[in-house]
């Protein structure tokens, strides 16, 4: 069976048809995927729809999709996380998105610790990164990917709305916190190192928890990956 292949896109229907022309999209449909007539195609709309398709006509500007049936995507998670997560040195930042977006996370903001080794993010690169995982892993939204933060700026811009949680080796047992977990979350993955002291005693002076998911030291992308999953879903 043929792969049906799945784009996020505020489509509109009129009558059974529907029209795309945004150049980015049909550059890929056109050049890249070489879609031809005839195939079939999912669109997936932000407000919880999805749309099966078949293409009926594409040229360098635009597309005209037949509608076949539209659909509520039903797939929901328990939480809202904002995942606040340092910026790692080669491609692990890359992979921490990827697999965040992946596990459900609302948004990812980068931030810089006192032991952050990398300082810069490419931006635009991320944001494709968490498309196209958002577009295969079955998502309608596309986490929202954040300037760049220090850390004491996060702690208190976290705070403000939300339950928030830092996660370090030198914290307190998961299995004695999970229970205080509420419904819009922050979670806080340190770098290569982990968080220094004073930074572990300024999340304290604000009321944050520290809790351990290991009592092993994970890496920087392991830790935000499970730390992600039981944030989302427990």
């Amino acid at each position: 069976m043929k792969k049906i292949h799945r784009f996020i896109n505020n489509y509109n229907i009129e009558g059974n048809s529907i029209a795309i022309n945004e150049p980015e999209l049909i550059h890929q449909w056109k050049n890249v995927l070489k879609f031809k007539i005839g195939e079939q195609i999912i669109l997936a709309n932000p407000n919880g729809m999805e749309a099966l398709c078949e293409i009926e006509s594409i040229d360098k500007k635009e597309a005209t999709l037949k509608l076949i049936e539209e659909t509520e995507n039903t797939k929901t998670v328990k939480r809202m996380v904002t995942l606040y997560a340092s910026i790692l040195k080669r491609e692990n930042f890359e992979f921490i998105a990827q697999k965040a977006t992946e596990l459900g996370v609302k948004s990812i903001v980068p931030i810089k610790t006192e032991r952050t080794i990398k300082q810069n993010i490419n931006m635009e690169r991320l944001g494709k990164i968490v498309t196209e995982a958002s577009e295969l892993c079955g998502r309608n939204t596309v986490p929202e990917i954040c300037e760049t933060m220090n850390f004491k700026d996060a702690i208190t811009l976290s705070t403000k709305e939300n339950y928030t949680v830092l996660f370090d080796a030198t914290g307190e047992n998961l299995a004695n916190k999970i229970h205080n977990w509420q419904k819009k979350m922050a979670i806080f993955i340190g770098p290569e190192g982990g968080f220094t002291e004073s930074e572990l005693e300024f999340a304290r002076e604000n009321n944050i928890e520290i809790i351990s998911i290991s009592p092993l030291m994970l890496r920087g992308e392991t830790a935000a990956i499970v730390a992600t999953y039981l944030a989302v879903n427990l």
